[in-house]
């Protein structure tokens, strides 16, 4: 069975490539073996081996192994470990390797020779996000007998927009695929991707890239609501020349990675989405720069945050992790202290003189010790600041009256201590039910997405609304009010 082109692939696609395989410099020992891929797994199969040790049984790990496909295309393969080796007798010597990404298109030789002049990556649903309208259908009908006499399908040119990110050096633009395929007599099939491309003011190595590329699209998932997937990943390198023609276009590679299994949503919408293209186009060139510059500051905020659609987790940890965002952020952002940091920095000296004279010394040291962080928030004056700063309106979409919020509150924190510590004592707001703590955590999701919106400039009654009116979060929010007000 003749093997397949993985630049004709996508991170959604499983197939087989079949090749020789090399170490870089050592292109005498090249291996006959198949490459896997699928969003679960990459591994490679080996008839032979690659190491310099006969017997190595998962000790070797390489930084590159390069290939050579039977469809002609360079592979540079990225962290291969060894999984498996083994010797039969009779028989020969297999390896399996586990691989962690690769590139197509080319053989680099160290991970420092992997730069690029730019990237471009299909997230999904970043066409039905933006909304545009590009195709104009005009049909044609028998006046007399009303049936189909013709059809035209013509395409919309529309300004795509283009900016630049100061704090990254960079452009970010919209960019789009066009797929055309038909049978005459048959069908016609006519796609068109949308796509976003970072273009940077000098070529930048895969870990520059892949950090920008995941800023990019956790940005899209804040306004989506949803986890989104890579579809495609092409970074450009060096021009090339090619005969009769006066623009030299760069070359092309193809990036994979294993991205875990996909939830993908059917028949997704552009109203589907908390926010669109539409309500923020004035402001992206804001948002964008925003969202770059604060991600020194709020990237750990942003990991929790968006890492939590893409993880099934028990709905205790959830509930844990969905509420150390907010605790993180308010850490980041806030002062965070009771007393003035001097003033409690001489109070604290005078207790512990006192405690030195008074106590013996283990206990003395004991409450020393508390005392040290005994002038930071505690969580429920840490939430109570977040939601206090919200407008009434907001609190009111997003909880429900002052009494409400002050309730939640204390739920948030007694449940949040019983499931660290196992202690119920005195907690009378605990949630026990899986589903009171699920709407809890649809709640705090809902209000860190306001912040985070926040943080890039956007109008916070906008926002409110646009989230308590999502599909994503409406009936979620109405519920909540039922089961925890």
């Amino acid at each position: 069975m003749a093997g397949v082109s993985a630049m004709k692939h996508t991170m959604f696609d499983e197939f087989k490539v079949k090749g020789f395989w090399w170490i870089p410099g050592k292109s005498d020992n090249k291996q006959a073996g198949i490459l896997f891929f699928s969003e679960r797994e990459i591994h490679l199969e080996l008839i032979g081996s690659l190491s310099d040790d006969f017997f190595a049984e998962g000790k070797n790990e390489y930084d590159i192994v390069h290939g050579f496909s039977d469809k002609g295309e360079q592979f540079t393969l990225l962290n291969v470990f060894v999984k498996d080796s083994r010797t039969n007798a009779p028989g020969f010597q297999t390896q399996t390797f586990s691989i962690q990404s690769f590139i197509v298109g080319g053989l680099f030789n160290s991970l420092d020779e992997i730069q690029f002049h730019s990237l471009s990556f299909q997230p999904t649903y970043l066409t039905e996000w933006l909304g545009r309208h590009v195709f104009l259908d005009t049909s044609t009908f028998d006046k007399e007998t009303s049936t189909l006499r013709s059809k035209q399908v013509t395409f919309n040119h529309v300004d795509t927009f283009s900016y630049y990110i100061d704090i990254i050096n960079a452009k970010i633009e919209e960019t789009y695929f066009m797929n055309f395929k038909t049978n005459p007599s048959e069908q016609v099939l006519w796609t068109k991707k949308s796509g976003l491309k970072i273009v940077p003011n000098e070529n930048k190595d895969l870990s520059w890239f892949q950090t920008n590329m995941y800023l990019l699209k956790d940005l899209l998932s804040l306004f989506i609501g949803h986890a989104t997937y890579f579809e495609s990943i092409i970074f450009y390198g060096e021009e090339e020349t090619v005969e009769h023609i006066d623009i030299k276009p760069r070359k092309k590679y193809m990036y994979f990675f294993r991205q875990k299994t996909s939830k993908l949503k059917g028949n997704f919408h552009w109203h589907d989405v908390v926010v669109n293209f539409n309500d923020i186009s004035k402001d992206l060139n804001l948002i964008f720069n925003s969202w770059f510059e604060k991600q020194e500051v709020l990237g750990v905020v942003y990991d929790l945050h968006f890492g939590e659609f893409y993880k099934d987790l028990y709905i205790e940890t959830t509930f844990l992790n969905t509420i150390q965002v907010l605790e993180i952020y308010h850490r980041k952002l806030y002062d965070g202290k009771v007393y003035d940091k001097t003033e409690y920095r001489e109070l604290t000296r005078e207790l512990k003189v006192i405690l030195g004279e008074r106590f013996p010394e283990s206990f003395a040291k004991l409450i020393g010790d508390k005392v040290n962080y005994g002038n930071e928030f505690s969580l429920a004056m840490r939430v109570k600041e977040i939601i206090s700063n919200f407008q009434e309106t907001s609190r009111s979409l997003l909880i429900g009256t002052e009494e409400e919020n002050n309730t939640f509150i204390r739920q948030l924190v007694d449940t949040r201590n019983y499931l660290t510590h196992y202690d119920s004592d005195k907690k009378k707001h605990i949630l026990h039910e899986p589903m009171q703590k699920y709407y809890a955590i649809q709640r705090l999701r809902a209000i860190a997405t306001l912040l985070l919106f926040l943080e890039v400039g956007l109008d916070e009654e906008l926002m409110a609304d646009k989230i308590s009116r999502s599909k994503q979060y409406s009936i979620n929010l109405a519920k909540a009010k039922q089961i925890l007000n």
